[in-house]
């Protein structure tokens, strides 16, 4: 019993950790979205990113998958994991990656695209192609995606503590976010 709680408390401390590393990330990063057009940022183009260019060599690499199926198949084939095993650090049913080979159109909620991009480990560059994939994205001006960009830039792909930290800000878990 000594061990049981020794371990609760230092993960109950790890995630309370990550959730004030995470308040500081979402006050850095967090942009109103502004309707106005005076009010627009300027985009520039932006210097190479190593993450930005190794994302590009894969996707070059894997034939230039379009459709978000094709992609985590292809994820999948490059990880040394199988099926049963994404599917249970997704929480998803024994069938999804089945479904997925099945359905080349397969249009995943945004929970979903983020799940199997943490059960891949994706950086935050593959991240963002992967939801782009799927049609969705990580916006700054969401608390529960600022949340999501700070766990993979900080390489933390736990998705229990994940949900504790998207409860705690958002009262949200991430099979709920659509």
């Amino acid at each position: 019993m000594g061990l049981f709680n020794f371990k609760k408390k230092k993960i109950k401390k790890k995630r309370e950790a990550l959730c004030r590393e995470a308040d500081i990330f979402i006050q850095v990063h967090y942009v109103r979205e502004r309707v106005s057009d005076k009010n627009k940022y300027n985009t520039l183009v932006l210097k190479s990113d190593p993450d930005r260019d190794a994302c590009k060599e894969w996707y070059e690499k894997h034939g230039n998958p379009k459709t978000f199926s094709e992609i985590v198949l292809a994820y999948l084939k490059d990880s040394d994991k199988d099926e049963a095993y994404i599917c249970e650090k997704c929480l998803f049913e024994k069938n999804f990656i089945s479904n997925l080979k099945d359905d080349k159109n397969y249009h995943p909620s945004k929970g979903e695209a983020v799940l199997l991009a943490f059960a891949f480990k994706l950086n935050f560059e593959e991240t963002k192609a992967l939801l782009m994939s799927a049609e969705h994205s990580l916006s700054n001006s969401s608390k529960s995606d600022l949340i999501i960009r700070f766990f993979i830039e900080e390489g933390e792909y736990n998705i229990g503590n994940l949900n504790y930290v998207l409860d705690k800000f958002c009262e949200i878990k991430i099979k709920d976010i659509i």
